[in-house]
């Protein structure tokens, strides 16, 4: 595992059962902790596929990216690909300021945001 996920692990553990749950220096009420526990079965599941895509678009810094939010699937798998495929990308979670500017691809807030959509294309190709 990364560190980001040992460390979310590590939190998510820590404030089990209290309410709420910290994860980046402030407290997160009940009602996302749902959304959460989803994310982290997607991480942590194999055997899981991909039911759906959500597809959207943002921006980063002021540009254009294309995103899709898998339904489903194995996100370490995802992401290996993302990396070997696209080259090292930028994960920047639940809301934090991506750390870099003008990257290829960024993993973020259950979604993967990318500068091209070719890039967007074959991510959908290869994982439908």
């Amino acid at each position: 595992m990364y560190d980001w996920q040992l460390e979310l692990l590590d939190r998510m553990q820590r404030y089990k059962g209290r309410g709420v749950i910290q994860i980046t220096g402030r407290q997160i009420g009940k009602s996302q902790t749902a959304a959460y526990q989803r994310m982290w079965q997607d991480i942590m599941e194999a055997t899981t596929k991909v039911t759906d895509m959500k597809l959207s678009e943002g921006t980063v810094y002021g540009s254009r990216y294309y995103t899709v939010e898998p339904i489903g699937g194995n996100w370490l798998e995802m992401e290996t690909w993302c990396v070997s495929t696209l080259g090292e990308g930028s994960r920047a979670l639940w809301g934090g300021k991506a750390p870099e500017p003008a990257r290829r691809w960024y993993a973020n807030n259950r979604r993967f945001w990318f500068r091209d959509e070719a890039d967007r294309t074959m991510f959908i190709m290869r994982w439908r």
